[in-house]
């Protein structure tokens, strides 16, 4: 799906504007023109003209605008018009209120309020189909953007299970045929020989065994088998345990609502924005403790990250920099992906809590039962 540059969408929306503003402007001036045309028609033949028919021709095209506010303003003038013929041309003296010519003057006004009144509920009507329209256009963007987003999540975790495949079938099981390889190689060492060669074979088995542990962890990274095998919240403990042992920062894990499994692409994006939100904590937060909270309903799940830190003005970060704002982004890209709901709550020196909403609906929940 090709996406326009705002730059060339701004310039397309001021061409397109200002090209439109051209066309209103030469149509009200066209109706202006064709209005007082009719008037001095209507004043120079008088009675000979069906005033109705000739003052509802302006109206009927100022309908072309779609403004109502021009519409009444044209009624009211035109009315006032007929009158205003029929006082100029009546003798002095002769007025009646029941004059044949006035009578006509006051049904053919009445007309004329009438067609408005028609062109009135048309525009209405018109307007408001139009602005359903572009609300359920609007909502079909929003809806194909998430369905895209969503893929996007999908193809990066089906990514991430195949680097971590790979990592296991090739380099950890090649590390791992090198180890005993290296440990039979020292096992035919003579005891009290080679200390040299000995001491050299020990830091490559130590190498070996420091290389498998970074693999492992890098592979627990980017496809956690706790995931898969036992749900979010386990997920959630394993990695807090590890967080802490890492940065330092003691990070716990609190439950709340009774523990049910969620659809696959729900609980590896849910865990993802966990870590993005920790990685931030021990970036930038400068926090000792830190709390993950997962709340489970029927029918949501409402996973909370929040720390003691420095804080910050989320205003401040809404667009990503050099330095800041990506784990925000890329947080706020992975809720819209699930339909979830992204809010940060922070204030210099008063930490940070980012709350994760989710509402699921029947079939979401029958797709992670089934």
């Amino acid at each position: 799906m090709a996406l326009r540059k705002p730059a060339e969408a701004a310039i397309d929306s001021t061409t397109f504007g200002s090209g439109s503003r051209e066309r209103r402007t030469a149509l009200l001036s066209g109706v202006i023109a064709i209005a007082l045309g009719l008037v001095a028609a209507d004043f120079a033949t008088w009675i000979q003209l069906d005033v109705a028919v000739i003052y509802g021709l302006p109206l009927v095209l100022a309908g072309a605008l779609r403004s109502r506010a021009v519409l009444w303003m044209l009624a009211a003038s035109l009315v006032g018009a007929t009158f205003l013929v029929y006082a100029l041309q009546v003798p002095t003296g002769s007025f009646a209120p029941n004059e044949t010519f006035f009578v006509n003057r006051v049904l053919d006004a009445l007309s004329l309020l009438l067609v408005a009144g028609v062109l009135h509920l048309w525009m209405s009507s018109t307007a408001a189909r139009e602005a359903q329209s572009r609300i359920i256009e609007e909502q079909n963007e929003k809806l194909q953007a998430a369905r895209v987003a969503r893929r996007m999540v999908e193809v990066q975790e089906a990514e991430r299970r195949e680097v971590s495949n790979r990592l296991h079938d090739l380099v950890g099981q090649k590390l791992t045929a090198l180890s005993i390889n290296l440990n039979i190689a020292r096992s035919h060492l003579p005891p009290d020989r080679n200390s040299q060669v000995r001491t050299r074979l020990d830091d490559s088995l130590k190498m070996i065994e420091e290389t498998t542990e970074s693999i492992r962890d890098v592979m627990a990274e980017l496809r956690p088998p706790v995931l898969d095998d036992f749900g979010l919240a386990p997920v959630l403990r394993w990695y807090a345990g590890e967080f802490t042992q890492r940065t330092g920062v003691l990070t716990s894990v609190v439950e709340e609502g009774q523990a049910r499994r969620l659809t696959p692409t729900t609980e590896h994006a849910l865990f993802r924005m966990a870590q993005n939100a920790l990685a931030n904590v021990a970036k930038h937060a400068r926090a000792d403790k830190a709390v993950i909270k997962l709340q489970t309903t029927a029918d949501s799940v409402c996973l909370t990250v929040a720390d003691n830190g420095d804080g910050f003005v989320p205003a401040a970060v809404q667009a990503p920099t050099q330095d800041h704002g990506w784990g925000l982004m890329i947080m706020r890209e992975r809720a819209a992906a699930i339909g979830a709901q992204l809010t940060v709550d922070s204030a210099p020196g008063h930490g940070a809590r980012i709350v994760v909403t989710l509402n699921e609906n029947p079939d979401d929940q029958s797709s992670s039962r089934g």
